[in-house]
């Protein structure tokens, strides 16, 4: 028998009882390789992966901007590589999530999920059912890249491996400083530079100020009182980059001292709500925060009416002519409040789970993984981004540029070279690739987010599994809750409900199961903790 499968077996024979009667177990998962060794048809290095082209069957997410892709050049030049070639059923991404539970329901599984859109729950529910198959040997035997990357960085091994010891999915793995942390808030520069402002807001307290005079100085000078001080897409905006100013990193679980706490029902919460209530109150937030689309905000930001947003860059909602204009936007850095004078940022995990998963159907499980895996190369990885557009400006390649048509939107041509843009794709994104780039934002944003953010960024809570038994429990408890903070928090922030209810908020959380649901959080932060 071969390694891999080694450490497959007792999760096979589990399935196998839990999939009585079902054809489809893990038991296709040796198909061609029954008398041990390599399977035919096989090459263990080098290209092609296969001597003969196979075909195989590939689910994942369609942004609305990207092409069909079975037209992207990631896919034509893989297969012209690798021998491999695929056939894609590819749902919109609005429509993914149900797509998907379809697929496993109805045991109707493609070969291979890539931007797979899994949760951690679908890793551990279907990995233990035996619909996705245990990567762990298959890593060791034919993915070199992959594997060297999770010698040199243990924590990613730490945080795809479920609590039943397996691997069900590869990761994206952002090494770029900016990406650490992703949400900013964005100053409108020409407003400021129109009021004579030259200080950005350091406290909660100044950016309230300049949020008065947005609204009451006519800083987009068109004679007209049409100006809206902050606006967001939706109201869960605000919180990457407003709460850490009350002390508190995001609107879920988080670890302080050791100890895992629930946010929205800490004091410091009910003062952001505060906060948030009077910019509502007096008009300084866009009253269609909360129901808004992101193409609704962009739109009043190209009318020059917005004064301060959440994005990753502000060409996304103002009108920015040229690229390098961006930079006439100040990113605001950490703020400080009346509760809290530590500077604080959320700081996103650089390793995004479940992008990747090879399923029980797959006859080729050592070909697919052997594909995936140059992914993870620096040559893949580019592949994988940008498809064949990188053009190097000198010979001894220290700067490059993203080769685009003219008139044409960068992101929208690498939307049909790959679906990076717009989704999440198992590969990695190199900081020192990404640092060499000539024509993009990235090196510009890495800088500010290393200047303002990265010193201040902290992740409130680990990537971690639950057991099956936590995740039901938690799938009950934490639905509820989440639900009735939801409902609460626009009723505060709109003044619906009284602040002064707040006891009465945390009373009800309390007895929907808080203490059981922060033991569950608790028990896998400890294990995470010990594990290797």
């Amino acid at each position: 028998m071969k390694k891999w499968l080694k450490g497959s077996f007792c999760i096979i024979i589990s399935s196998a009882i839990l999939l009585a009667g079902c054809s489809t177990g893990n038991k296709t998962n040796h198909a061609g390789n029954e008398s041990g060794g390599e399977p035919k048809n096989f090459n263990t290095s080098g290209y092609p992966i296969v001597g003969e082209k196979i075909t195989l069957t590939m689910m994942g997410a369609k942004a609305a901007i990207h092409g069909p892709w079975e037209d992207m050049v990631l896919f034509k030049e893989m297969e012209e590589m690798t021998n491999i070639h695929f056939n894609f059923n590819t749902p919109p991404a609005a429509n993914y999530q149900e797509a998907k539970n379809l697929a496993f329901a109805s045991q109707q599984l493609p070969d291979v999920f890539f931007n797979a859109g899994l949760t951690p729950d679908d890793e551990v529910t279907y990995g233990s059912q035996g619909y996705l198959v245990p990567l762990e040997g298959l890593i060791e035997e034919y993915a070199p890249n992959f594997n060297k990357l999770m010698k040199d960085n243990p924590d990613i091994k730490k945080s795809i491996t479920t609590v039943d010891g397996h691997i069900y999915s590869l990761p994206l793995i952002i090494d770029e400083p900016r990406a650490f942390v992703p949400s900013r808030l964005w100053l409108n520069g020409d407003w400021m530079e129109s009021l004579g402002i030259t200080t950005e807001p350091t406290t909660t307290d100044e950016l309230y100020e300049l949020l008065k005079r947005f609204k009451n100085e006519d800083p987009n000078k068109n004679g007209k009182n049409d100006e809206i001080p902050i606006s967001s897409e939706k109201l869960g905006g605000f919180q990457s980059v407003l709460l850490p100013a009350f002390g508190l990193l995001g609107r879920e679980v988080e670890v302080k001292d050791g100890k895992v706490r629930f946010n929205p029902v800490q004091d410091q919460y009910k003062e952001y709500l505060t906060y948030l209530n009077k910019l509502f109150t007096e008009k300084l937030m866009d009253e269609e925060t909360f129901v808004q689309t992101s193409q609704q905000m962009t739109a009043k930001g190209n009318s020059n009416q917005i004064g301060a947003f959440p994005h990753s860059s502000p060409d996304l909602v103002l009108k920015v002519d040229k690229p390098e204009d961006n930079l006439k936007h100040p990113m605001l850095g950490t703020l400080t409040s009346p509760v809290n004078s530590e500077k604080l940022a959320m700081k996103s995990s650089k390793i995004r789970r479940g992008t990747f998963a090879i399923t029980s159907q797959n006859k080729y499980p050592e070909a697919t993984m052997r594909w995936v895996d140059y992914l993870y190369s620096s040559e893949g990885s580019k592949l994988g981004i940008y498809g064949n557009s990188i053009k190097w400006l000198d010979d001894a390649k220290t700067k490059w540029e993203f080769d685009f048509p003219e008139g044409m939107n960068s992101e929208e041509y690498r939307a049909k070279l790959t679906p990076d843009c717009g989704g999440q794709l198992p590969l990695i994104k190199e900081r020192k690739f990404d640092a060499m780039r000539d024509n993009g934002k990235g090196p510009d944003y890495n800088k500010m987010v290393d200047e303002k953010l990265n010193p201040y960024a902290v992740q409130a809570y680990p990537d971690v599994y639950f057991s099956n038994d936590e995740q039901k429990r938690l799938n009950i408890i934490k639905t509820d809750i989440k639900t009735y903070v939801d409902q609460m928090e626009a009723k505060f922030v709109v003044g619906q409900e009284p602040l002064t209810k707040w006891d009465d908020y945390v009373k009800m959380i309390n007895k929907m199961g808080l203490d059981e649901m922060l033991k569950i959080y608790q028990d896998a932060y400890d294990r995470w903790n010990k594990s290797e």
